[in-house]
């Protein structure tokens, strides 16, 4: 059961956190609750992620059922116990700051003693009520949540067994005892699959096609003996769930509700999403991305648009400017250095942009060796070349990290997409310019006439506010497991290694 905050629970929290009332601590409210309802949500708290048998071990069951005085014997470790699941479960047990360099969030504070008091009177004092209003209620943590209960009961119950890989391709038409097995399989995670015989037919077809793809393999609908399709069906139930176990908690660092404008971008699937419920009638808007390599991973973060920039420049990052762009230069020749900065629309400028440079005088040499210490800048003009296309969308953060068009389109069409130097490349960039900026001069034909066309340089870009009122937040997170509206729980590998660091961490892990 989910229960959802009215909006008269909002405004008590509104009131109850500015109003300088005597202090009231988290045992007077849990005292309330009943000790049989503590149990009982404490059992099913596996829901969320969490272990059950953390916050309900066997010396709690044990003073259960030999009964007797349990106000005494069982209520103060019970209520111990609770309060640390609510706390496990409104903001994690991890820190972010343990989940690596590329996770840029603070850990949220859990709720003082008078707003906790008023999430008990909301809940009337029952404990699974209570929980489902701490719970977070993001919709990204619901689809993993939504993968959860849906893969869980089948390792408890045996329904999910193990496949042994056989040495023979498997392919449409084949026939094999175990393509019954992987029909089970995949009928598990949601896949349709109508005929469960030992016929490769459409629908595993199917099925195969779409893992593949998020395997970050060009399709063939082929199982090959020691290929990735087979390494996908071998991982555990339980490995299974531990990953989605992670993933709930990546999503607990974040605002229990997100807003009803906002934009999710899912780094492990390269997946944008745009979220507008502000009116009668929902707005969504989703499509590819392109984001970080592994060695430039994109930031897991929350940042928000401010700008809107037609025909950008584009300022090479550190990172770039020292591993690719010197390493491109230091063993070109004057003539050949011309050439690179001109058939780029490249340009050198000293540190601050305070005057550009002729890029045949900088000793590339020197810099590649770290014998001279570069004050120097490399800018692209605007063009349809531009690294970042023709459409840039500003953010606020420190880390030179944004949204952006790209001249590389092809890639959108590529199964494997964290390609990036760590900024997030879309697929539609023209369609989320024409949402942010609707109300305002700048409409769709506006906005396209102003783009560079082919061969043409512009001069500099146009800058465009993204209007106060249109202003939405960005959450980048990355999600390696996920059950979306078709109801199939879909995987991919944990390619940046952030997992098993969550992991490491976790609390009661499974």
């Amino acid at each position: 059961m989910r229960v959802a905050v009215s909006s008269l629970v909002l405004i008590l929290f509104i009131l109850v956190s500015a109003t300088a009332s005597a202090a009231v601590d988290y045992s007077s409210a849990l005292s309330q609750l009943s000790l049989s309802e503590m149990r009982q949500a404490a059992l099913g708290i596996w829901k969320h992620g969490l272990n059950p048998k953390i916050y309900w071990n066997d010396r709690l069951e044990t003073l259960y059922r030999n009964g007797g005085n349990l106000e005494k014997t069982l209520r103060p470790q019970a209520n111990q116990a609770f309060l640390r699941m609510l706390r496990d479960l409104q903001i994690g047990s991890v820190d972010p700051v343990n989940a690596g360099r590329d996770v840029k969030l603070v850990r949220r504070d859990f709720l003082t003693p008078k707003q906790f008091q008023m999430i008990a009177l909301a809940a009337g004092n029952n404990a699974q009520s209570f929980v489902d209003l701490v719970a977070p209620q993001n919709a990204p943590y619901i689809g993993v949540q939504a993968a959860m209960q849906k893969i869980y009961p089948h390792c408890i119950d045996g329904t999910w067994q193990d496949i042994v890989p056989v040495t023979t391709p498997l392919r449409l038409y084949s026939i094999h005892p175990v393509i019954r097995e992987i029909k089970s399989r995949l009928a598990l995670l949601g896949y349709t699959i109508r005929n469960m015989d030992d016929r490769f037919d459409g629908d595993l077809l199917k099925a195969v096609t779409d893992i593949q793809w998020n395997m970050r393999i060009r399709p063939d609908g082929e199982i090959s003996p020691k290929g990735k399709v087979w390494s996908f069906l071998s991982v555990s139930c339980m490995d299974r769930v531990r990953q989605i176990q992670v993933d709930m908690e990546k999503m607990r660092w974040f605002p229990q509700y997100f807003e009803k404008k906002y934009i999710f971008v899912n780094l492990a699937m390269s997946y944008f999403i745009m979220m507008d419920q502000s009116t009668n009638w929902p707005r969504v808007m989703s499509f590819r991305t392109i984001n970080g390599r592994p060695a430039r991973k994109s930031p897991t973060m929350r940042d928000e648009i401010v700008n809107v920039i037609i025909n950008p420049f584009w300022v090479v990052p550190p990172t770039i400017f020292y591993e690719d762009k010197v390493n491109d230069l230091k063993d070109l020749t004057s003539e050949q250095i011309r050439e690179y900065f001109d058939s780029h629309h490249y340009e050198a400028w000293v540190g601050g942009f305070r005057r550009k440079v002729d890029p045949t005088t900088i000793d590339w040499k020197g810099i590649a060796a770290g014998t001279v210490d570069p004050d120097i800048i490399i800018r692209q003009l605007p063009h349809l070349g531009n690294a970042l296309g023709v459409l840039k969308f500003d953010l606020t953060n420190s880390f030179a990290i944004y949204l952006h068009d790209t001249n590389q389109r092809e890639l959108f069409d590529t199964p494997m997409r964290q390609l990036s130097s760590g900024c997030v490349r879309l697929e539609k960039p023209l369609d989320l310019a024409e949402y942010l900026l609707e109300d305002t001069p700048w409409d769709r034909q506006t906005i396209a006439s102003m783009m560079a066309r082919p061969g043409e340089v512009v001069a500099k870009p146009t800058e465009i506010p993204v209007p106060s009122y249109k202003r939405m937040p960005v959450y980048t997170a990355y999600l390696t497991s996920m059950m979306n509206s078709d109801e199939v729980v879909r995987f991919v590998d944990d390619i940046y290694g952030q997992n098993p660091a969550v992991l490491r961490h976790l609390d009661g892990r499974f």
